[in-house]
């Protein structure tokens, strides 16, 4: 019964293996491109925030994908970073 009502609500269907390689290879790239910008200017709060984001999505879709599960560690590590960086800012 439960399963149905369930069912009814979640909209989303299960990503494939390969769906979920092509979101984590996006999501690799923009966390590239946003390191960079932060490296250049680490006083840059939108790109902090931008990061932020994007960090905590890495990590959902990291730790479903078993190619990328690895990289769920680097990514924790590097929240921690930030919000170091974060708190020189302040």
């Amino acid at each position: 019964m439960f399963a149905k009502l369930k069912q009814m609500f979640v909209s989303e269907q299960p990503v494939t293996d390969e769906g979920n390689n092509t979101q984590a290879e996006v999501i690799t790239a923009e966390l590239t491109q946003l390191e960079a910008i932060l490296a250049d200017n680490p006083a840059d709060n939108n790109a902090q925030k931008n990061l932020m984001v994007k960090y905590n999505q890495a990590i959902k879709v990291y730790s479903s994908n078993k190619t990328y599960r690895d990289r769920v560690d680097e990514v924790f590590i590097k929240i921690d970073e930030l919000r170091n960086t974060i708190r020189k800012n302040i």
